[in-house]
């Protein structure tokens, strides 16, 4: 009897933690030819369905394409001086000439203008680029800020 209130509890327990959520890995791949293209050992898996049920997936990845997910980025500008959204412009401009292949936010969030930079998926990955970053004096002031992000290019 303790066996059976055990698993339950696993059950109600770790439940959330098996929410589907989109890999990015799979962004714009084609799940039928990936799962039917031959394995490591020259397996393969043959896939008969209806032309319909195809295109329904297809129009589901493309509704899809655009949704955010929770993730984190770096703050290398808040303010709300007068002169707040020039200068947040400008720093957004610098810093993607001194990184050009990080992405860099502009927006203007309550009463401050605010530059954010990187898509990342974990706190790790933010921690190792703003080590990065703080070597450079403007932005050692720079801070990790949990936002919702557009999936990563891995």
């Amino acid at each position: 009897m303790k066996r059976y209130h055990f698993l339950l509890i696993a059950l109600v327990c770790f439940a959330p933690l098996s929410a589907q959520t989109l890999d990015s890995l799979l962004l714009s791949r084609n799940i039928f030819e990936l799962i039917q293209s031959e394995g490591p050992y020259g397996n393969k898996v043959t896939i008969t369905q209806s032309a319909s049920l195809r295109e329904a997936v297809q129009n589901q990845i493309v509704q899809n394409e655009f949704k955010r997910i929770p993730g984190f980025r770096i703050r290398i500008f808040s303010s709300n001086a007068q002169t707040a959204r020039g200068a947040s412009l400008t720093a957004k401009e610098v810093f993607e000439s001194l990184f050009p292949g990080i992405p860099a936010y502009h927006k203007f969030e309550n009463i401050d203008w605010r530059v954010t930079v990187g898509d990342f998926r974990t706190r790790s990955e933010a921690m190792k680029f703003h080590k990065e970053i703080t070597s450079f004096s403007q932005y050692r002031a720079a801070v990790i800020v949990r936002e919702t992000i557009e999936f990563p290019v891995l």
